[in-house]
This record gives C-alpha cells, sequence and structure tokens, in this order.
C-alpha cells in the first residue's frame, strides 16, 4: 500500500547514484608512508577572532546569511555534476532546492574529482599544511581516518555554529569514531547498507522453493546460517547431469568471511571504551564464523567467478541464485535483470540474536589552515549539501528512492527498514585502519592455500598488530 503512495512521488527510472563495484576482491590498495605528513602539527591555523557569520537582509527582512560569492568546492575522487536528466521527482526536487539555496545564500557549490580515493589524505593533507587550501571540504576514504583523526590537520566542527551534529542526516557511530577529547574532527551522512543477501526468485521456485522463503525466515526469526545453508544445498543444481553444477547458491568473494563474523556478533578488528583497537580474530565469536564459512565453501556451492565474468553479471544471468553484496548494488539489477529479485538480511549466527549489516561511510573534513568565519562558511555549505529539501524530510522519505529499485515492497519496508536501525549495524574497525591490513592475504589462505582460520593468522598476526599499535599510538 505505501508503495503507491511514494510511486506518486518518485518517477521510475534510473538513479544516478552510484551502485557497488563487483565485490571480487578486497581492495586496500597500498599507499605510501604519510606519516610525517599527518604527523600532528603546531599552530596550524593564525589566530582568529570570533566572527559573525555575514548577512543580508531578505525582502521580507529576515536576516539571511551571505557567502558573499564565494565557490566552495568538495574535494573527492569522482566529479558529481548536476544530472541534465533527473532519474526521480525526490531527486528533481533536491537540485531544485540545492540551487535555491546557492543563490538566496550567494555561493556556489561542487563536487570535483582531485585525486584517486586512496590518494586523497596525502592530497588533503599537503593542502592544509601550505596554510592555503584549495579546497573547502575534502571527502576522505575510511580507510585512512585514524591517522587524519589525531593529525591535527581537521577542523573541530563542534566547535561551529553552521553545523547541527545531532542532526539524523549524520550518522552517529561515524562521529563517535571521529571524536576526540569532545572534539568532532570528521562526518558522514548515515549511509546504505554495506551488505546482504540478493536472490533470485525465479531459481528459488526452480528448486521447489517459495519465492518469498528468504522474507518469511528473516521475519520468523529463523534467517540463520543453518537455514542458509540447507537452501544452497537446493539451490546448487546440476540441471544437465554432467557431474558439475550448472546453477550455484552464490558467486565466491572473501568478505563472506568478514560478514559471517559481523553476524555472530565478532569482528576482525574491534574498539574497546577507551578507543582503542585491538586484534578480534581470535574471539571465539570471529573464529566461529570463519570457520562455519570454511566449512560451507568445502561444499562446492560457489561459483568462482572470473575476471571477465564478475559477481553481479553472475547473478544477473542466473548462474547464482543468491548474492551477498552491498545494498547499492541494486541500481545496477535494476538496470540488467529480468529476473525479480529480492533483498534479505545475511543470516544471523548462533551467538547473535539479531540480525546485522554495517556500513563504511567515507568521511567530510575541513581543513584547520581555515579561520573561523571560513569554517563556518564551509560547514554551512556543507550543511546544506547534505540535506534534503523540506517537502522531503518525513520520516519515511527515504523509501520513495527506492522502490523503483526493487521487484516487492518488502525488500525495503521490511528488510532496508530495519538495516537502518543502529541496533542493527555492526562496525568492524578493520575498515578504519590503513591498507597496510590486507584483509585478502588472510582470505585467501584459508580458501585457496587450505589452511585453517588460525594457521592463516598466524601468517598475518604481526603486520595487523603492527597497524593496530601503529594507531593506538595516536589515540595515547
Amino acid at each position: 500500500m505505501k508503495k503507491f503512495l511514494w510511486i506518486g512521488i518518485a518517477v521510475m527510472g534510473t538513479l544516478t547514484a552510484c551502485g557497488a563495484a563487483d565485490e571480487t576482491a578486497e581492495v586496500a590498495a597500498p599507499v605510501a608512508e604519510v606519516a610525517e605528513v599527518v604527523a600532528p602539527v603546531a599552530e596550524v591555523v593564525a589566530p582568529v577572532a570570533e566572527v559573525a557569520a555575514p548577512v543580508t537582509a531578505s525582502a521580507s527582512g529576515s536576516a539571511v546569511r551571505d557567502l558573499k560569492g564565494r565557490e566552495v568546492t568538495l574535494a573527492n575522487w569522482a566529479n558529481v555534476p548536476e544530472p541534465e536528466n533527473k532519474g526521480s521527482a525526490q531527486e528533481e526536487s533536491l537540485w531544485e532546492y540545492r540551487n535555491e539555496m546557492m543563490e538566496e545564500h550567494n555561493f556556489t557549490f561542487a563536487e570535483v574529482g582531485v585525486t584517486t580515493w586512496d590518494g586523497t589524505l596525502e592530497y588533503f593533507s599537503s593542502n592544509t599544511l601550505s596554510g592555503h587550501p584549495k579546497d573547502d571540504i575534502y571527502r576522505i576514504h575510511s580507510s585512512f581516518v585514524s591517522g587524519l583523526l589525531h593529525s591535527g590537520l581537521a577542523y573541530d566542527l563542534a566547535s561551529l555554529n553552521s553545523i547541527d551534529l545531532d542532526d539524523p542526516k549524520w550518522s552517529q557511530l561515524a562521529i563517535d569514531y571521529m571524536t576526540k577529547d569532545g572534539a568532532v574532527y570528521g562526518i558522514a551522512k548515515t549511509q546504505r547498507p554495506s551488505f546482504g543477501v540478493f536472490y533470485n526468485k525465479r531459481l528459488f521456485e526452480e528448486a521447489g522453493l517459495d519465492p518469498d522463503l528468504p522474507y518469511d525466515l528473516q521475519a520468523s526469526g529463523d534467517w540463520t546460517w543453518e537455514k542458509f545453508e540447507e537452501l544452497s544445498e537446493l539451490l546448487a543444481r546440476d540441471t544437465d547431469a554432467d557431474g558439475i553444477n550448472d546453477i550455484y547458491a552464490l558467486p565466491y568473494s572473501g568478505t563472506i568471511f568478514q560478514y559471517a563474523a559481523l553476524s555472530n556478533g565478532g569482528s576482525y578488528v574491534g574498539r574497546d571504551e577507551n578507543g582503542m583497537l585491538y586484534n578480534n580474530t581470535l574471539s571465539p565469536e570471529t573464529l566461529e564464523g570463519i570457520q562455519w564459512v570454511a566449512d560451507y565453501l568445502a561444499k562446492d556451492y560457489e561459483l568462482l567467478t572470473t575476471k571477465n565474468m564478475g559477481h553481479t553479471q553472475s547473478f544477473m544471468d542466473g548462474q547464482v541464485a543468491m548474492y551477498v553484496a552491498a545494498e547499492s548494488v541494486c541500481v545496477q539489477l535494476n538496470k540488467g535483470m529480468t529476473d525479480e529479485y529480492g533483498f534479505v538480511f545475511f543470516p544471523k549466527g548462533p551467538k547473535l540474536d539479531k540480525y546485522v549489516t554495517t556500513n563504511n561511510p567515507h568521511f567530510w573534513v575541513i581543513p584547520s589552515a581555515f579561520s573561523k568565519e571560513e569554517a563556518e562558511d564551509a560547514a554551512f555549505a556543507l550543511d546544506m549539501w547534505a540535506s534534503q529539501p523540506p517537502d522531503y524530510r518525513g520520516e519515511d522519505d527515504w523509501m520513495a528512492e527506492l522502490f523503483p529499485l526493487y521487484r516487492d515492497d518488502r525488500a525495503v519496508e521490511e528488510t532496508i527498514a530495519k538495516m537502518r536501525q543502529t541496533e542493527h549495524i555492526a562496525i568492524d574497525y578493520a575498515n578504519f585502519i590503513s591498507g597496510n591490513v590486507k584483509i585478502a592475504d588472510y582470505t585467501n589462505d584459508v580458501y585457496f592455500d587450505g589452511n585453517t582460520p588460525t594457521e592463516a593468522l598466524e601468517t598475518i598476526a604481526g603486520i595487523w598488530q603492527a597497524e593496530i599499535d601503529r594507531v593506538n599510538a595516536l589515540n595515547k
């Protein structure tokens, strides 16, 4: 019923939000040492007096903030221009609102591609240390924010009046991570969930299964590892009796090891009450999850894709019945998949009584080299840019974007609605430290080399611990 209400304001079409790339490998690209760049610097911000934001009078006589024609730029790893053709009524309204705000407050705003995703920290650091940053706001990948947090290069957003850190649009988990001694050095919007399970309804029916079964199991609390494995046994089929599966349960990706750990209450890297990171791979919850995946993959349920056949494509082509992937993959599926598909949480392990997903936010930071007035203006522009237009601030307005991307209401109203709730979000802090922690080295040892989880851990434990120690040294 809700869907028809939303379709009234959401036009069927392709949204401009980026879909997730195929998760064929862990992509923690190595980056050059920037310790000397992000090391704490003294006195990079010239003392300035508290400056009130400039205002002018509107036609109605009320005060309107005037940014005096400032060209505000958000340094990104891709250009994000205003699309010529809007994909939905919501997107149309968003850009109309943005343009109105820029005109009313006398500024322009642009997201510009300036470097690669793994080069933004170095770019931001050199800009800030120069004392004259080229850009106003910088998007930093989550892998590199731990060094940034303690560098002295980011402005304390909690000291600014132009941004409300309690606004629901900001991820409180991200703010918590970027807080040190009461100061907040980075911010992120509440993001779409990072992982769940897409499934092909046609292949479920051909295997003699109800196409709504995953939804029903999820609703009853019975969507577990055991059920997932039972379904995999039925879904992986040799249809031509040649002894080789023609349809597989899912495509292989090393990320499933991490997801299984999270779904059992574990993680690769944890964080204690003092903000210190620790290696959590040997916890009972984590080890149980990793061992379950190793045992599952030994049963020939998975398809090992080649470079020319990505995970997403194998799912769209009907070669695999399920696909563990980021929720945003729905954009690609909506464009290229003929079969109907559903979307549910990753199944829960025996040590967790709820379903979980995670998110991996990219952080926005403002250079500490700015004066108070400059920082206030940058924060004001960012807050406006990250906001929805007033007409789309209802509690469930986010559904308007998603209904056109799914083939049923239950994916949005049951699965994603819960995934957005904080209690269903689990964090693995391995995603918040640098590329020196190469998760693929660990999972490859288990999957390709046949080592046990504990044997594989022994080969990388020293490297992981050195990186954890480095980050913790900054925390002290």
